[in-house]
């Protein structure tokens, strides 16, 4: 790309001419840029770039360490959806890790059953919703015997208090 400094200004040049050379992919030791991204027909750079900070809690080493190591269902994160997964595998593609397909390769090291990583997401999901309703179903059962503890406690009290004011 051709771009002018009379127009853009020289500090507006610099600054995109530095975007193509950093790295927008990092995951362990491995950085990758926007061209080797775009070489495997990935332009999805703000997806990488939240794979990237996504990643880090993984202590993982480098892209082989992740695809050895690490499951699909361990990167059922929120903000991880599938087009950051796409991203992963166009990763995969650049280092030249798994094969000619190296995202479904991935995945079926780790599991039996090839599944979409939608699916995983929803069953996670489905378990998140089925955990809560347990908790405001207990929050309900607490509530309600807190309700009729006290109910006693105020119908005592005031029996207590009708036999004292009848024995005066």
């Amino acid at each position: 790309m051709k771009l002018s400094s009379a127009v853009l200004g020289a500090g507006a040049v610099k600054r995109l001419e530095g975007i193509g050379a950093e790295s927008v992919v990092t995951i362990g030791k491995d950085r990758l840029t926007r061209q080797q991204l775009a070489r495997v027909g990935c332009f999805n750079f703000v997806a990488a770039k939240n794979l990237s900070h996504l990643l880090v809690d993984l202590g993982v080493k480098d892209l082989r360490d992740l695809y050895e190591r690490i499951a699909p269902a361990d990167l059922v994160l929120p903000h991880l959806g599938v087009i950051s997964l796409a991203v992963l595998g166009a990763a995969f593609e650049v280092v030249g890790v798994g094969g000619g397909n190296p995202l479904e390769s991935w995945v079926r090291a780790h599991s039996e059953k090839l599944r979409t990583f939608d699916s995983l997401k929803h069953a996670q999901h489905r378990e998140q919703q089925a955990a809560a309703a347990e908790k405001k179903s207990g929050q309900r059962r607490r509530a309600r015997r807190q309700r009729q503890a006290h109910e006693i406690r105020v119908e005592r009290f005031e029996t207590r208090r009708a036999q004292a004011a009848d024995s005066r």
